[in-house]
């Protein structure tokens, strides 16, 4: 048994909320393994523009930020995470493209961000928003660094088929459809879209399981 099968349900979902040390690198690597197709899927799906600035919260260690960069030319890209695990590991993995001035790794939460009002064209995340304690604040900052009429789209866990462990005694809040989508009006965001999407995936131990998700679209 591998050191990450060892780890008490209670120690991976603080690993996957805030990755710490090699067994945080080692986390978030499993966790690329497992959603990698998925993920790319979500990142085609951003119908990025030539020159677009975009945002992605929570970029673990930052393996999608090519992915990202190469859907159009001259993206530029910053990422926010609060694990200072994951910022030195993208900045790591992603070295040439910091050192071009295309991709910029920031230590920091959802709910205070360090960019000015109406900095991007588009914000995502993947896996990230089920742990908000306080969505609103969120949700409001990610409108805030929005320009009008720019995208964010959210992924996180469906409360039918999370994990046992996605408890908010671990750190995740789970939420319906309909509080997901009033969340998002909450704070100004118009033709919001909240979609229940099946998707397969690998447990922490290796075996498949089928996961529901949502994707959340929304327009500042």
């Amino acid at each position: 048994m591998g050191v990450i099968e060892s780890l008490a349900p209670a120690d991976w979902a603080r690993q996957l909320g805030n990755p710490e040390g090699e067994i945080g690198l080692a986390v978030i690597e499993r966790v690329y393994e497992s959603n990698s197709k998925s993920s790319v899927k979500t990142v085609a799906a951003l119908g990025l523009n030539a020159g677009s600035h975009v945002l992605e919260i929570g970029f673990g260690n930052g393996r999608m930020t090519p992915e990202v960069i190469g859907q159009a030319e001259n993206i530029r890209y910053a990422g926010l995470d609060i694990s200072p695990t994951m910022v030195a590991e993208a900045e790591r993995l992603n070295a040439a493209l910091v050192a071009a001035g295309r991709a910029s790794f920031y230590l920091g939460s959802a709910e205070h961000m360090p960019f000015p009002d109406s900095s991007f064209d588009c914000v995502f995340s993947i896996g990230v928003a089920h742990f908000w304690s306080a969505p609103d604040k969120a949700l409001s900052e990610i409108r805030r660094v929005l320009r009008p009429g720019g995208l964010s789209m959210m992924g996180c866990l469906h409360p039918l088929t999370a994990p046992l462990f996605a408890r908010p005694e671990n750190g995740f809040y789970l939420r319906d459809a309909a509080e997901w989508e009033r969340l998002h009006q909450s704070v100004g965001f118009v033709d919001v879209q909240v979609q229940e999407i099946e998707i397969p995936q690998i447990d922490a131990a290796g075996a498949q399981v089928k996961r529901y998700v949502f994707k959340m679209e929304a327009h500042a």
